[in-house]
């Protein structure tokens, strides 16, 4: 019997994250996610396993990389490959002016979402260049290609992924390995609704509540069939490029076919 490719999200306890581990297992892949929040684990490997036993989530934090190290060889020893990584982990705790947040959350965000990212890439790329094939997708978000006022430390760090990313990509040209980068889109989850409903949230990102009022904000399953389109390589095109779920497969297709700028889809200074 053919052996299911494995995936592997991390920050997959809530939001974006657990939707994506979901969404995987229904496609019929093994599914590993991982967090931090010993109830949520709990929880999250309860429905993937209504899906497979095979199915888990273990616990791991991104910013520490022997934490991150160990939990990638796990894996490897248990599954023999994996196929897919996802690096969605991420935190967004510093709201408002950049001279008055909290130094602690400032640097939390830019070490869970960068550092974070940094470490699950140093210790799964070369178990995936060992077995000769692997994909990989780093979760971008607000501030990416725009400036994101008061949320500095978030926005830093997510426009910080789209070029790790793109430089990524570059040394691994010559490898069977494929980095993509994905904005998800406005979602409902456990991050925004702190931006809507907290003190500093209100007071400094009232605008995003508005947003959702107009209903720009996207279903749970489309940020993860993104995540699978990149997977499978429905947007082979668009390794070491920023995607966002706004737009449109097919159209995304076309747009790769008929470019002509090398740097399409590429962070980039305007000039």
């Amino acid at each position: 019997m053919e052996d299911k490719q494995v995936v592997v999200v991390t920050g997959a306890t809530r939001g974006i994250g657990r939707n994506t581990a979901l969404f995987f297992a229904e496609k019929g892949y093994k599914v590993i996610g991982t967090g931090r929040n010993v109830e949520k684990l709990k929880e999250v490997e309860r429905e993937l396993k209504d899906f497979s036993s095979e199915n888990k989530m273990v616990s791991m934090d991104v910013t520490k990389p022997m934490d991150v190290k160990q939990v990638v060889e796990n894996i490897f020893n248990e599954y023999g490959h994996i196929d897919v990584w996802i690096n969605n982990a991420g935190a967004f705790m510093a709201i408002g002016p950049t001279w008055e947040v909290k130094q602690e959350d400032w640097v939390n965000d830019v070490t869970t979402n960068l550092f974070g990212t940094f470490y699950c890439i140093q210790a799964a790329v070369p178990m995936m260049l060992n077995q000769g094939f692997g994909r990989i997708i780093n979760i971008v978000g607000g501030g990416t290609i725009g400036a994101f006022k008061y949320g500095n430390g978030y926005g830093t760090s997510k426009t910080a992924i789209a070029r790790f990313t793109e430089n990524l990509s570059e040394e691994l040209k010559n490898t069977p390995i494929q980095v993509f980068a994905l904005d998800p889109g406005l979602n409902d989850t456990d991050m925004t609704r702190y931006q809507r409903y907290t003190e500093d949230g209100q007071r400094y990102l009232s605008d995003i509540e508005t947003v959702f009022e107009q209903n720009i904000d996207v279903p749970p399953n489309q940020a993860p069939q993104f995540v699978y389109y990149m997977a499978t390589g429905e947007l082979n095109d668009y390794i070491g490029r920023v995607v966002s779920v706004y737009e449109d497969l097919e159209m995304l297709k076309n747009i790769s076919k008929e470019a002509t700028d090398p740097d399409f889809y590429k962070l980039r200074l305007k000039k």
